[in-house]
């Protein structure tokens, strides 16, 4: 028994090989995490690539929203798969998902920004030397963009009339047409094209004019960004919004000229798109409550006064007309409160009130009366391309996006106007649109 112990313990002590076991037994641990290592370097590859297409993808849905005559979700999401296909992230292919999303589903974008776009794209991963410890794997981008600020001006006077006095001022007290988050922007080529007089300071950040301006009678004219006189016109953005763009398959025909009235004192009224024949009148200190759409004034007045509320979102309100009837004007005065924010898609996206432009200029154009001496919060495009429009008490402006585009214009009081148009589907004046990478 004694000579087996012996033999034992020295079959025990004996270490010959040992080594060749160890590795033997942590060869595939060892060869696994190697292969997990190659791996992850190309999902790591991979994410940064997809991360590029996504950010390409969402930014190009944003510019591409923003430049287009008749902006369209749809197309934009369109656009957004190709950037992303370009990129080789084909949606459906070799395991690739590349979702766009209008609003983003998660984030700070996810109401409120219709025109935000959200590019999802996920990539299951080959396992080509991980196989031994996972079953799948995939890598994950997203990116969000949207629209940036619409131009480098926010109001633009059309009237090319030589020797003309596009922009005129009426104020007393001293008053401030403040323009210092955007600019105005003149087509005319007078002297004297934007006329300051009165002790009137005119703040913008940029202005140009093809011919000049003045400023006498202790007005001042202070531009903080770029100032440019003798300058090119700057193109109308909304120039190729024709009639039937905005009018569709809408029957203008009118049977009769009665104006449609709400006056009856303390009422709130609810009501919805349509045509107006002759006129829309609100009175009385009345509230209207304007269902979204396109609401059609054929001839007539849309008037407001006495203390009336009229509160308008996603609406774009059309004054048309035709050589009989005549062509509709707006007059929003005597304590009116405008709350109008124009709808972001569709044919009139961003376009708060539009007037036709078949309204005649010879002689003497038709005139708009804008601002009401209440309270104003106008969001998008004030376009008036045939019509001159009197701005009255809009100092209390308090939109961050409101656009005047009109043949020429006179400040009765002050104004206030900005820029910052990112959801509000607005064309740029003076510039092309931009996006930007928020998320």
């Amino acid at each position: 028994m004694a000579w087996t112990r012996d033999l034992l313990r020295r079959f025990a002590d004996d270490q010959a090989g040992v080594s060749a076991i160890l590795v033997g037994l942590c060869l595939s641990v060892m060869l696994g995490a190697s292969g997990l290592a190659v791996d992850v370097g190309i999902w790591y590859s991979d994410r940064r690539a997809a991360q590029g297409a996504a950010d390409a993808a969402a930014y190009s849905a944003a510019v591409d929203y923003m430049n287009s005559a008749s902006p369209s979700v749809a197309y934009a999401q369109a656009t957004a798969q190709a950037v992303a296909a370009q990129y080789g992230f084909v949606n459906g292919v070799n395991g690739v998902t590349v979702t766009v999303n209008t609003p983003p589903t998660s984030g700070n974008y996810t109401s409120g920004t219709s025109n935000a776009f959200e590019v999802l794209i996920t990539k299951s991963e080959p396992l080509a030397f991980s196989a031994l410890e996972l079953t799948s794997a995939s890598i994950k981008a997203r990116s969000v963009a949207v629209p940036g600020a619409t131009g480098k001006y926010c109001v633009e006077i059309l009237d090319s009339t030589p020797g003309a006095l596009n922009v005129n001022f009426n104020l007393s007290g001293a008053a401030t047409v403040d323009l210092s988050s955007c600019g105005i922007a003149d087509n005319g080529p007078g002297s004297c094209a934007i006329d300051a007089t009165g002790g009137v300071q005119i703040l913008a950040q940029n202005l140009s004019v093809v011919g000049n301006y003045c400023a006498t009678g202790g007005s001042s004219v202070t531009i903080s960004g770029t100032k440019s006189v003798g300058a090119a016109a700057i193109a109308d953005p909304y120039s190729s919004l024709s009639i039937s763009t905005v009018e569709g398959s809408t029957n203008m025909t009118c049977p009769n000229s009665t104006a449609t009235s709400y006056g009856s004192g303390g009422t709130t009224y609810h009501i919805s798109p349509g045509v107006f024949c002759g006129g829309f009148t609100v009175s009385n200190g009345v509230t209207v409550d304007m269902s979204p759409g396109t609401y059609y004034i054929v001839g007539g007045q849309f008037n407001m006064s006495g203390g009336t509320t009229v509160n308008a979102t996603g609406v774009t309100i059309v004054l048309t007309g035709n050589a009989s009837a005549g062509y509709a004007t707006a007059n929003i005065q005597g304590g009116a409160n405008l709350n109008l924010t124009a709808p972001t898609t569709g044919p009139t996206a961003g376009i708060a009130m539009w007037a036709d432009p078949n309204s005649p200029i010879i002689g003497n154009p038709l005139t708009s009366y804008v601002g009401g001496g209440g309270t104003m919060l106008v969001n998008g495009a004030l376009y008036f391309p045939t019509q001159a429009v009197n701005f009255t008490n809009a100092a209390s402006n308090g939109s961050s996006c409101t656009q005047l585009v009109a043949y020429d214009v006179t400040f009765s009081s002050g104004a206030h106007f900005t820029n910052s148009c990112a959801a509000d589907g607005v064309r740029p004046i003076g510039s092309s649109a931009v996006a930007m990478l928020v998320e």
